[in-house]
């Protein structure tokens, strides 16, 4: 059978078996955001969805991730599907009828959407044993807003066992149902950092009598932007960002410190590891010219998300076959964002896959973040789509 034949009227079928379902679960999961690890009502609401398939279970991964298996009915390997499940500490302004109902929670993400197409292909494939030459285990993470639950989850081995793995991303800015994705890295390394800087504190009528921290944190955040401009090869993509600054407790203080907060974002590893170095010298350099100092705090966080080769192309050839070629993106570039997924990705071949929610659409990680509820069937029958791919006789 052909891969054609055997995706036509996937969609249909998805749409018309779960479409409903995975609906209303995305509701009822968007009702009730939870942050980080603790995703124990999301995880129930997942559990509940799945009951009655006939998947091997397992709870309480990386605290409240949950592992199910399906097992097919040929020999083969084990194909990986993950979704996220935490939401994000913003108040939701989009108003839905649906919006959360806990103030300062929101998911504005998608990772609703992805939990819920994620258990709509549990379902289309728990039908389609017959046709899966291996296993499939669907993987529903919590913390992947910063919390590194994909590290958690590799790090327990419950993806041991897995030799390729694929996840879906709702993506803001890409048309409506157009699968995009590429070889190699598709979202970059976020790292963060912290400064003091330490000064000498006084009256603001007197400032020859002080080393003025606000001063020195000013001029740090004007030097820093060198970094990327002067210090990293053109062609080489790197964002510094100070996104951070506080100090002082009244008008007419000069505080003798100043904080700074700040990410780095970088596609090469060898740069990467160079920056913290760089940044403290700058820095230092700085505040001990202005009779101060500055103190760094460096921490590596989610690396670069690295779609291999092979993956990413069968990927886009699925999503060729299922939706047209006019719905797939190879894409030219990659995006200076992070996603944890890129843990999976260190470990087991495979590819990271945005899904287009609409040109129009609020961005990610706003408080009007919505989509339209339709993109769900097609993500879960992309997921459904991947995985006969992967295990085909």
């Amino acid at each position: 059978m052909s891969v054609v034949q055997r995706f036509d009227g996937l969609e249909e079928e998805v749409r018309e078996g779960v479409g409903e379902r995975i609906v209303a679960l995305r509701r009822d999961i968007h009702r009730e955001p939870e942050l980080g690890f603790d995703t124990e009502k999301t995880a129930g609401k997942v559990l509940a969805a799945l009951d009655g398939l006939p998947l091997d279970i397992q709870t309480g991964v990386a605290e409240n991730g949950v592992v199910a298996t399906l097992k097919g009915e040929g020999e083969g390997p084990t194909v990986g599907l993950r979704a996220d499940m935490d939401a994000l500490p913003i108040r939701e302004e989009t108003g839905l009828p649906f919006a959360s109902q806990t103030d300062g929670k929101m998911h504005a993400c998608g990772h609703d959407g992805h939990t819920s197409m994620l258990v709509g292909a549990a379902h289309a494939l728990s039908g389609m044993r017959d046709r899966l030459s291996g296993n499939v285990k669907f993987f529903f993470q919590p913390a992947e807003e910063g919390g590194g639950g994909g590290k958690a989850m590799v790090e327990e081995g419950v993806a041991d066992d897995v030799s390729s793995i694929f996840a879906l991303h709702l993506w803001p800015g890409v048309p409506f149902g157009k699968a995009a994705t590429k070889a190699g890295p598709i979202m970059a390394a976020a790292d963060a950092f912290e400064m003091t800087v330490r000064g000498a504190g006084g009256h603001g009528a007197m400032p020859h009598l002080t080393a003025d921290a606000i001063a020195m944190a000013a001029q740090i955040v004007t030097a820093l932007q060198t970094v990327v401009s002067r210090e990293v090869d053109p062609v080489e993509p790197a964002v510094l960002t100070v996104g951070e600054i506080g100090a002082g407790t009244a008008f007419n203080i000069i505080p003798e410190t100043a904080r700074l907060g700040g990410t780095v974002r970088t596609l090469n590893e060898d740069l990467r590891r160079t920056m913290p170095e760089r940044i403290e010298q700058l820095a230092r350099g700085v505040a001990q010219g202005m009779r101060g100092d500055a103190e760094l705090d460096y921490q590596f966080s989610y690396p670069v998300t690295m779609n291999d080769e092979e993956a990413a192309r069968r990927a886009l050839g699925v999503a060729r076959d299922l939706f047209g070629e006019e719905n797939t993106l190879e894409l030219p570039n990659p995006s200076m964002g992070a996603e944890d997924f890129a843990y999976f990705l260190e470990k087991i071949p495979g590819a990271f896959i945005w899904l287009g929610v609409g040109e129009d659409v609020s961005g990610l990680h706003t408080p009007t973040f919505a989509f339209d509820e339709e993109i769900l069937p097609l993500g879960s029958a992309l997921l459904t789509a991947l995985a006969l791919e992967s295990l085909a006789e």
